[in-house]
């Protein structure tokens, strides 16, 4: 095989790039309380801010693949940091709230163009002895954008040289962005696979709304008093969920494009993954309530605050690059990673209802914490694709991103509108203590599952 040779150049513009979708979900946790007070925005109003961004990404990253298999990945990537780039000014300069919420939107859909792009390319820049290192590289992008994240919001919130605040931790995103223009365009080439394939617009569509359907009644239902009308469209975003499912099914059997192939939801080893996935995603809770309960609660300052989450985001950096030293089977990493976030959140749980402030404690079962989702992430992702044939591979990636994000986003409108419904009854420490301890709770869950997994130990063959 001949490799391409700016390949690890444009790999880093490629991972700089794709770096900052992560990076956006952790660096805007940082700046709710300030953009409540600068728009004096609701509870729920924040909760979409955070939402939306993740529900557009998880909806439309498997699109995203396809369109850079069609009209090749740099001219995608591209067209994504463009994306990117103009929703991040759109952020910045709103003038409202909902502004602000429809910015976020078009800033996942810029999201969802950027990842995808990254894995893809690995396969056809680099050889097969090279591509376990360049995938590393890419994989230590999540860890570190949970600490990078946290620092630079809380840094940039900080900062009193420009009038900007808030502002700022969407600004930042503008020179990353043209760097990595430049960068791409004169370290890779454009190439693309499929010119016959089309794309599931459709399918994309009817994914999206079903999930806002399902999720925005959750963010809402507390400010209208759950009103019938709420449940009617949480059963309406069950019934187009349902009619998703079915349109892909037919177009399958059409032999039309799908977004998602409906058969790998048929395979029962896989779909146990991708429950794990989703479950051990709701650690996302903690990004979002902990940095309000530090800023609103503690009146920190964006700094502290950032400095406060760190342990996590080193840990959460630190266990992906462990995992190939522990030398167990994967169901054993599994039972580890998910007994540290079982063991972290509770102990945590307990430390913050009964000593309101961080201490060291806190810091080591956060350590605990981080360490459990650093572990599990790698090992998950591996034990997952192994249940499916090569030749599926890149659908079955696809739903391992779709689950990765929409697990982000109901853990995070979940936890989320569990704390702040129960900080006026219970006060900020309690509410907060409840919270992390229904994050170890629903951990249990993959506890369960993973038993079940036990059974499909061999990969799936076709």
């Amino acid at each position: 095989m001949s490799t391409y040779p700016k390949r690890w150049k444009a790999l880093s513009y490629l991972t700089a790039g794709a770096f900052l979708s992560p990076l956006d979900y952790f660096i805007v946790n940082m700046a709710l309380p300030s953009i409540k007070k600068a728009f004096s925005a609701s509870d729920h109003q924040l909760q979409m801010v955070v939402a939306v961004y993740g529900l557009t990404y998880a909806a439309l990253v498997v699109c995203g693949g396809r369109l850079g298999d069609v009209y090749g990945r740099k001219k995608i990537f591209i067209l994504g940091l463009y994306l990117f780039l103009l929703s991040s000014l759109a952020c910045a300069f709103s003038p409202d709230i909902t502004f602000l919420i429809i910015a976020r939107l078009f800033q996942g859909v810029g999201a969802s163009l950027l990842a995808p792009q990254v894995l893809a390319s690995i396969r056809i820049l680099f050889s097969s002895t090279e591509q376990p290192k360049a995938v590393s590289i890419f994989s230590s992008v999540f860890g570190l954008a949970s600490v990078v994240g946290q620092l630079m919001g809380g840094f940039l919130l900080h900062l009193h040289w420009t009038k900007f605040s808030w502002e700022m931790v969407f600004l930042v995103n503008v020179p990353v962005t043209l760097i990595c223009i430049l960068g791409i365009h004169f370290t890779m080439d454009n190439k693309s696979e499929e010119k016959s394939q089309k794309i599931d617009f459709v399918g994309a569509f009817l994914l999206i709304i079903s999930l806002l359907m399902l999720i925005c009644p959750v963010i809402f239902g507390r400010k209208y008093h759950w009103a019938w009308w709420i449940f009617a469209v949480l059963t309406g975003g069950i019934l187009l969920l349902i009619i998703f499912y079915k349109y892909e099914v037919n177009s399958l059997y059409k032999n039309r494009p799908v977004l998602i192939d409906p058969t790998l939801l048929q395979h029962q080893p896989f779909v146990l993954s991708l429950c794990i996935i989703f479950f051990y995603n709701f650690t996302s809770g903690l990004f979002i309530c902990y940095p309000y309960y530090l800023q609103q609660f503690l009146h920190q300052n964006p700094v502290e605050t950032g400095l406060a989450i760190i342990p996590y985001g080193i840990a959460f950096f630190l266990g992906p690059l462990l995992v190939p030293r522990i030398k167990h089977s994967a169901h054993t990493m599994i039972y580890l990673g998910l007994a540290l976030l079982i063991a972290g959140f509770s102990f945590t749980a307990i430390f913050f209802y009964f000593h309101e402030k961080p201490s060291f404690l806190t810091n080591i079962s956060l350590f605990l914490a981080g360490l459990g989702h650093g572990i599990i992430m790698p090992v998950m992702m591996r034990e997952s694709i192994s249940f499916i044939s090569k030749k599926r591979a890149g659908q079955a990636s696809g739903l391992i991103s779709i689950s990765i994000q929409i697990g982000s986003v109901t853990g995070g409108t979940l936890l989320g509108t569990l704390f702040f419904s129960t900080i006026e009854f219970w006060g900020f420490p309690k509410a907060f203590a409840v919270t992390l301890l229904m994050t170890a709770l629903f951990q249990m869950t993959g506890i369960f599952i993973n038993k079940k997994l036990l059974k499909y130990s061999k990969p799936y063959q076709e």
